[in-house]
């Protein structure tokens, strides 16, 4: 009797344990707050008062989460511009894992994107209506704009996103006082395999990733190139014996320009829990 009640005692300790084990895993997910309407994404935090924010010590960013029942919401401040990198040119991506891994198999990326006046014009004419020939004349004059663009990243799939066909996701940036505050809408539903979507439903929870930072490879090729003409000159200096010919333009502070010719990477993930209406 008494081997029966230790073995009895053991079980039930085991039986609490994991119990306690579950209840603190989901406690140590975040929590999305249910959005009463749609979020308006104009890189504002100004309606994002009845979220809860987070704050990611090694990269000093705030972000939050809300969803209603068709998109989620995420709002993304960075408080040190230190930690921006280089996402002016890689954007950030949105790692997103349903079996509540940290894989990079599916994500979506967000970034600017430089197009010529021509093609500017025709997107804002499709979108907003014909333009007067003389605003174009005008918006011809810029070398270049920059636009949002986003893109579906699926290492299982061979196709490629298209945002022509599915409901967009969508962001907007913007600089307020000393912050960089990024703002991004994700539909819930997952059309297919290269559309944006969270994939999933209100009140489930999945794994979410940010990354952004990094080389580029333009920014690789473009390091390579300055390298390789440092190298030269270098050369050509002790030939010469003058030292006035060895530069480097390495950290000039232009466009693309960083300490070492490099751009660290950055990344944190978390586990989601998204918010589900309750019901009246």
């Amino acid at each position: 009797m008494r081997r029966i009640s230790i073995i009895t005692v053991i079980s039930f300790a085991i039986f609490i344990l994991g119990g306690m084990g579950l209840g603190h895993g989901d406690e140590k997910a975040v929590k999305s707050y249910w959005a009463s309407s749609p979020l308006k994404i104009d890189g504002s935090y100004m309606d994002w008062s009845g979220a809860s924010m987070k704050f990611e010590k090694s990269v000093m960013v705030d972000y939050a989460f809300m969803n209603d029942a068709n998109n989620l919401y995420v709002l993304f401040i960075f408080k040190d511009k230190k930690y921006l990198s280089s996402i002016g040119q890689t954007g950030i991506t949105i790692w997103i894992n349903n079996q509540g891994k940290k894989k990079e198999k599916y994500g979506i990326k967000f970034m600017k994107e430089k197009i010529k006046p021509d093609k500017f014009i025709s997107m804002y004419e499709n979108q907003k209506g014909p333009l007067p020939e003389e605003k174009k004349k005008k918006m011809r004059k810029k070398p270049f704009y920059l636009v949002n663009k986003v893109n579906v990243i699926n290492k299982k799939s061979k196709s490629k996103s298209s945002e022509k066909y599915f409901k967009p996701a969508v962001y907007r940036d913007k600089k307020q006082g000393n912050m960089y505050v990024y703002e991004f809408a994700i539909p819930l539903e997952r059309v297919a395999e290269v559309a944006p979507g969270v994939g999933a439903q209100p009140g489930e929870k999945v794994k979410v990733g940010f990354e952004w930072g990094g080389m580029t490879k333009e920014m690789k090729a473009a390091l390579m190139k300055r390298r390789a003409m440092a190298s030269t000159q270098a050369k050509a200096s002790k030939r010469t014996g003058d030292p006035t010919k060895t530069h480097s333009r390495q950290g000039s502070g232009g466009p693309g320009d960083f300490k070492e010719g490099r751009a660290k990477k950055y990344s944190f993930w978390m586990d989601l829990k998204l918010a589900q209406k309750a019901q009246k």
